[in-house]
């Protein structure tokens, strides 16, 4: 697998069919990470990112191949996950590149940390605090256990993370585990109990809740009144997973996110029975794969042409939706 910074005829002809007529001409973007590969330890990073280093000025040249003649107004960006890394050191050198951004470039975008579920809230505080910091983004890998794929919410998002983000209005980018993801009946328990009791936290179900696989999405439907839960779309290359969503959490709940640099492989994820598969060149021997990017955009599209979602509804997606979400944030509670 490789990084793609070149599209080739296949990628243009489809790419015009995802954008044009659909995409609005500013966009925002939730879910994008960077990455500085000296915070990581050897050998835990996949292969087409080792010795990357994808900083907001990498990420926002690669949005540009992808959103062709549309502007990226804001972006939520996050450090790459991996189970051995210094994740201060890590946090740190994205804010400072955010910062750093010239201006007219990525000056307003935003960053979460990257956090474990026995970190030191207290060392967040600053964070927020400044105004650096937007949210958390915790993950599977943080857990303490040698296999994490079924670990439950509290696992790896205990409360104290949910308060954190209360206090401050700010955004909790959850990525689902367990088999089931957001149809598990555990996970919907805890995302039900934990945003009615923590209801300015605004937790961001990303992957469409890991819909990777369309069945799982159903499950949406049981958390579909708790205002403060969110769906982003990236990386979701499935239709039915985006209709399922939008039927039940509605066109104003959905975030468009890239998942860069995942958007700029070569790739689809399909439903597998009750599980999902990732597919890629390397894999399957298809010589003519387009990036997940371009697969995620056309399933989005074809998602809201079913449900003939108005003009409104796609700025929601792309770019309104976002903008209230960070409106929550306060950096003195």
């Amino acid at each position: 697998m490789k990084i793609e910074t070149e599209l080739n005829a296949d990628d243009r002809q489809l790419l015009a069919e995802a954008v044009e007529g659909f995409v609005p001409p500013v966009v925002r973007d939730v879910h994008g990470h960077v990455l500085e590969p000296s915070g990581y330890a050897p050998g835990t990073l996949a292969r087409h990112l080792e010795g990357r280093r994808l900083a907001p000025s990498t990420y926002r040249a690669a949005m540009d191949l992808l959103l062709p003649g549309r502007r990226l107004a804001e972006a939520v960006l996050f450090p790459f996950p991996a189970r051995q890394h210094d994740r201060a050191a890590v946090n740190r050198w994205m804010f400072d590149e955010l910062a750093a951004a010239p201006e007219g470039g990525g000056e307003s975008d935003h960053g979460l940390a990257i956090v474990g579920p026995a970190d030191d809230p207290r060392a967040l505080e600053p964070g927020f605090a400044s105004g650096r910091c937007r949210g958390l983004k915790p993950y599977h890998f943080y857990v303490p256990r040698a296999d994490t794929s079924q670990v439950g919410v509290e696992d790896f998002a205990p409360e104290w993370m949910w308060e954190l983000c209360d206090r401050h209005g700010a955004i909790l980018m959850l990525h689902l585990m367990r088999d089931a993801a957001v149809d598990d009946a555990g996970n919907r328990e805890a995302l039900r109990r934990l945003s009615a009791k923590y209801p300015r936290c605004q937790a961001v179900l990303a992957h469409i809740g890991r819909a990777f696989n369309q069945r799982t999405a159903r499950g949406l439907a049981r958390l579909a009144d708790r205002p403060n839960l969110w769906v982003d779309t990236s990386a979701i290359t499935e239709a039915e997973s985006f209709r399922c969503a939008l039927e039940t959490f509605g066109p104003r709940r959905i975030l468009f996110g890239s998942d860069y640099p995942i958007s700029h492989l070569r790739g689809r994820c399909v439903t597998v029975g009750t599980q999902f598969l990732w597919v890629y060149p390397e894999t399957t021997g298809a010589t003519r794969m387009t990036l997940v990017g371009i697969e995620s955009l056309l399933a989005l599209r074809e998602a809201c042409t079913q449900l003939r979602l108005g003009a409104d509804d796609i700025q929601a997606i792309f770019h309104d939706n976002t903008g209230r979400l960070l409106d929550h944030f306060r950096a003195q509670p």
